[in-house]
């Protein structure tokens, strides 16, 4: 696994070419969420219940950065839905009713929001549910945040890994990179735009070091470089992602010139 803060390293170092706007409002108003793929794999004829469960579903995910569709498979031995992200299987489900709130939930309506409200990003901390693992790197996200001169548009939110209201979150945040399900470690998530989350820091990546560059990637001007290979996982969300408020963090690099040079 590479780690993200590596990755944002390198590309901070790379935005000579930059134009103004920083990544975070450009991602923000120019670049559409990826969808993901919905599929009801079935191998006998779909029956009228089914059929309207799964309008059920289409209509509760319609606004949703995702498609469903049917597909015929003769070699399973029951059928199932999949959620799939570009050719990697996230999730797979039993039955219509293990699919509810997929696209929507309390936490992400929360995070949403403040997206659209301007600010840069949010710091989403996923727990372990070890209070020996969790409390220390929280201390540190915390204190880095506040220490931060960006600390005013930079919001830290945190999720328990076994929340049940958050299920499905939880599921995509684990799929951002292949091998986060089998590591027990505190994760952060840097959350941006319409809902992208980068690569997470890890155990003790989760470090002040590496809280400041995933901020100053996301202050950085944006570059052309950065545009065509954006880093990120787009999240699952109903939303249409219409008229976001003005990028915060404009007034605060108009007011201290000094940290366009940071």
């Amino acid at each position: 696994m590479k780690p993200v803060y590596l990755r944002i390293l390198v590309l901070s170092g790379i935005l000579s070419m930059a134009c103004t706007t920083k990544v975070s409002e450009w991602v923000l108003l120019n670049s559409e969420a990826n969808n993901y793929l919905l599929v009801y794999y079935h191998k006998d004829p779909v029956t009228e219940p089914v059929k309207k469960q799964n309008e059920q579903i289409g209509r509760e995910i319609n606004s949703a950065n995702i498609q469903f569709r049917s597909i015929l498979r003769n070699d399973i031995e029951k059928p199932y839905y999949a959620l799939i992200y570009g050719n990697r299987l996230f999730s797979t489900y039993n039955n219509h009713a293990e699919l509810k709130n997929l696209s929507v939930s309390p936490l992400r309506e929360k995070i949403a929001s403040e997206l659209m409200s301007g600010m840069l990003c949010v710091m989403l901390y996923l727990k372990t549910g070890n209070p020996e693992k969790d409390a220390p790197a929280s201390e540190i996200i915390k204190r880095t945040v506040a220490a931060s001169p960006f600390r005013e548009v930079v919001s830290v939110r945190e999720l328990d890994r076994s929340s049940t209201e958050e299920k499905h979150f939880v599921s995509m945040l684990l799929n951002v990179e292949n091998d986060l399900k089998e590591i027990n470690e505190p994760m952060l998530f840097g959350i941006f735009a319409r809902f992208k989350a980068l690569e997470p820091l890890l155990a003790r990546g989760i470090s002040t070091e590496n809280i400041n560059l995933m901020i100053d990637f996301l202050t950085a001007d944006c570059s052309c470089l950065i545009k065509d290979n954006l880093p990120g996982t787009d999240i699952l969300f109903t939303n249409n992602w219409e008229n976001p408020l003005p990028a915060l963090v404009n007034r605060i690099l108009d007011e201290n010139p000094a940290l366009l040079h940071h």
